[in-house]
């Protein structure tokens, strides 16, 4: 036997295993109450500086505000 997929849904959770003969390969496990918030693109509003950590938190929309260092800014802020 090759490839297998094998996928478990609970109420809170939704588990897929990837196996290829017998070994696994992959394991992806998905949660109702847990958000995946890297590499979405969000629109917020600033709320607090501090200078100190060359960091901000921002409002996106969600119950806490982001986290964002300088260093993960683009179009060349906080570059020089």
């Amino acid at each position: 036997m090759g490839l297998e997929i094998i996928i478990n849904v609970a109420r809170e959770e939704t588990r897929v295993a990837v196996l290829d003969r017998k070994v696994l390969t992959d394991l992806y496990i998905d949660r109702a109450k847990q958000r995946d918030y890297v590499g979405n693109v969000y629109k917020g509003k600033v709320v607090k500086v501090l200078s100190g950590l060359q960091a901000a938190f921002v409002d996106i929309g969600h119950d806490k505000a982001a986290f964002i260092h300088v260093s993960e800014l683009t179009g060349g802020i906080g570059s020089d």
